[in-house]
């Protein structure tokens, strides 16, 4: 009886009858089965009580065409059938209001943008999201049949932007959105939410925060902490004078002191000491600090000896004195006010100086060339022809040749005097010092403001024509004026008490020392200062060499 139960279950009544069982799947699945003219489901899908004999099977898939099979069944047949469909392909055309958008097919994002047609394309359903900065994206399950073309139009709505300006701190710093589709710059328009945002910057701590944008302009701050790093210095000798400049303070040198912290980033850290060699170490700051053990090498020069450097094509160099170091009071607080407020500067290193101002031959090596009165001063230079005459003279010696300071200018000049000339009061004396106006130029340029004496040059006169100061140094008033390393400025408050040039905001002009053959008494007193910016022919220079 149980098996009688079995048997008159799903096959029970086609094997009393002698009808058949097909079972029917596919590749794809999904195509509907056609059973001698009767629908009768879609694969995969079993067929029961089929009668025996020949039987006809359509098959017919929505992407993939028609298959037709015809069978032979026995009674009580149990048989499984298999389509595999051969690939097929459509072609799909995606256009957009407005054009442009990106498109993103089965999540791989195409070349071409909106409107455009992407053929050959397999056939079935295909994800198809679309979108433009500013407008709402669209997703939409798209099905592309054979050998025909499915068009499919989407409208992308606008979406509320804001513009977002960041105020950082510092103004430099990296900012890096972090969930945006496109990178930040000032006044970025992203439509209205929440971001995550980065801003970095080397020598300060990283800081991640959220920023809502609304409609309309977007104005946040976001400061970053400095990073601090301890320095300590050990030096000597021990009274040494230390000083720290931060590039991120703007240059301004800081005086050393016990457990300074400084801001993270590029620094310098320089020592003077009198009878040593300057030192100059360029470092950068970290928060694990830095611990410095330093030895200042001694100079050990002669002042007053007098020398030449040997020249790697051949000949010497300008004719050199070295100059001890030493102090002396710079400036003047009762004559013009760039002369002023006078001050004590101390000249800690020695250093030589051209003895001469430097002649024509010897500028001429520079460019090869041959001139007459190679004896005379060259003239006619602008800044940027000493420079290119200074770096001529240190490629051929090995040494570094510069522009004087123009507290070493002033400091060689004044040889310790501390009258209005190196020689005294007398203006009437100049003539025997110095080619300056005077009376003989006088007499053909009456309209000329002179001394009353006479020099015997109308003009330029050969170097060392006249006497020397008490340093050995010629001309250091009169002939041509002299271009020194300082950018002017128009008095000497905030002015370095050491020998340093002061070169902090320099524009156009540079400061020029010294009289010229054509300049007055009153312009050839030691404290005596004016700017230049442009070449001319009563304007030299003359070489100092670092020892």
């Amino acid at each position: 009886m149980l098996v009688l139960l079995v048997l008159g279950g799903a096959y029970g009544p086609g094997l009393i009858r002698g009808n058949a069982t097909i079972r029917v799947d596919s590749t794809p699945p999904g195509a509907t089965v056609v059973l001698n003219g009767d629908e009768r489901g879609v694969t995969p899908v079993e067929l029961t009580g089929v009668p025996p004999g020949e039987a006809v099977l359509h098959l017919r898939h929505p992407h993939r065409g028609d298959e037709l099979v015809r069978l032979t069944l026995e009674r009580g047949d149990s048989k499984t059938h298999h389509v595999s469909f051969p690939p097929a392909f459509g072609a799909l055309e995606v256009v957009t209001n407005p054009r442009g958008a990106q498109v993103i097919l089965n999540g791989s994002a195409l070349d071409q943008m909106t409107p455009t047609t992407i053929e050959p394309i397999p056939t079935g359903e295909h994800e198809v999201e679309v979108s433009i900065y500013g407008r709402e994206s669209k997703t939409r399950t798209i099905e592309v049949f054979p050998g025909t073309t499915t068009r499919h139009a989407l409208e992308l709505e606008r979406v509320p932007m804001g513009a977002l300006t960041l105020q950082l701190t510092p103004a430099n710093a990296t900012v890096e959105l972090l969930d945006a589709p496109l990178p930040y710059s000032s006044g970025v328009r992203l439509p209205i939410g929440t971001y995550r945002l980065r801003v970095s910057s080397p020598g300060y701590d990283a800081r991640e925060t959220d920023v809502a944008v609304a409609h309309g302009p977007n104005r946040k701050r976001v400061d970053l902490a400095r990073q601090y790093g301890r320095l300590a210095v050990d030096i000597r000798p021990a009274n040494a004078t230390v000083t720290v400049v931060p590039k991120s303070e703007g240059g301004r040198p800081r005086p050393f002191s016990e457990q300074m912290h400084l801001p993270a980033g590029p620094f310098t850290v320089r020592a003077t000491a009198m009878g040593y060699r300057n030192l100059s170490r360029n470092l950068t700051m970290t928060p694990a600090g830095i611990s410095l053990s330093l030895d200042m090498k001694r100079l050990d020069v002669t002042p007053g000896r007098r020398f030449r450097d040997e020249m790697k094509s051949g000949g010497e160099g300008p004719e050199l004195v070295i100059v001890g170091a030493g102090s002396f009071v710079m400036g003047s607080d009762r004559g013009p006010r760039d002369e002023g407020p006078a001050r004590e500067v101390r000249i800690l290193q020695p250093f030589a100086i051209g003895i001469y101002e430097v002649k024509t031959a010897e500028f001429n090596r520079l460019r090869d060339t041959h001139a007459e009165g190679d004896e005379l001063p060259a003239t006619g230079l602008a800044l940027r022809d000493t420079l290119d005459y200074l770096a001529f003279l240190s490629r051929e010696t090995g040494h570094t040749y510069r522009l004087p300071s123009e507290a070493e200018w002033e400091y060689a000049a004044r040889a310790g005097s501390d009258t209005l000339y190196y020689f005294g009061d007398d203006p009437d004396a100049l003539c025997e010092h110095a080619n300056v106006a005077d009376e003989t130029l006088g007499e053909p340029f009456p309209y000329y403001q002179t001394a009353n004496c006479r020099d015997g040059f109308i003009r330029l006169a050969p170097v060392g024509s006249f006497k020397p100061n008490a340093f050995g140094l010629y001309d250091v008033i009169g002939n041509v004026e002299e271009w020194v390393a300082d950018c002017w400025h128009g008095t000497y408050k905030g002015a370095p008490r050491d020998a340093r040039a002061w070169d902090a905001g320099c524009a156009r002009f540079n400061v020029v020392r010294g009289g010229a053959y054509d300049a007055p008494p009153d312009d050839q007193r030691m404290t005596f200062r004016t700017m230049g910016g442009d070449a001319s022919d009563s304007r030299g220079m003359r070489v100092v060499r670092e020892l």
